[in-house]
């Protein structure tokens, strides 16, 4: 097995003003003191709070910039969750996944959106695997998808 370093980074969320370059700021700490770190992910929703007024589609911006977090750091980044705004006008809770070369590997729709909280969240319908090469097999899942077992049960069956 090869070791496998992940850290999980829990911080302030501002709900009126993007938290990007404040995300940024716990990346640089948080390589001066543990720079063996290989993944890196935030909380649900750290980049722009639970408004959905600042929904938006992907690709966007802050995608973008974690993009070149990623590059910069070499690391898997999975930078919490944001609202996306689909093209059909439909909102989710999306969650994207990007490697050490700040390429989107994959995105993930979180599947059982929190009501009362979540009032107006599409769920999403795909269950989320990526593969880091020669460490193994990830599943994600964003917060209260946690407490449906058969999301977890799913994932396991992917591998």
């Amino acid at each position: 097995m090869t070791p496998f370093a992940v850290a999980g980074v829990q911080m302030h969320v501002d709900a009126l003003t993007d938290n990007i370059e404040a995300m940024a700021q716990r990346l640089e700490v948080l390589f001066a003191r543990y720079p063996w770190v290989q993944m890196v992910l935030f909380s649900e929703l750290c980049v722009y709070g639970p408004l959905l007024q600042f929904a938006q589609p992907f690709p966007n911006a802050a995608e973008v910039r974690f993009q070149e977090l990623a590059r910069h750091y070499g690391i898997w980044l999975i930078p919490g969750s944001m609202f996306e705004k689909a093209q059909d006008g439909l909102i989710y809770n999306t969650a994207s996944v990007i490697n050490p070369q700040g390429e989107v590997v994959t995105r993930h729709r979180k599947m059982f959106p929190f009501r009362p909280l979540e009032v107006g969240v599409t769920g999403g319908k795909q269950f989320t695997i990526f593969d880091v090469p020669e460490v193994g097999r990830f599943g994600l899942s964003i917060c209260y998808d946690m407490w449906f077992p058969e999301t977890t049960r799913q994932l396991t069956a992917q591998g």
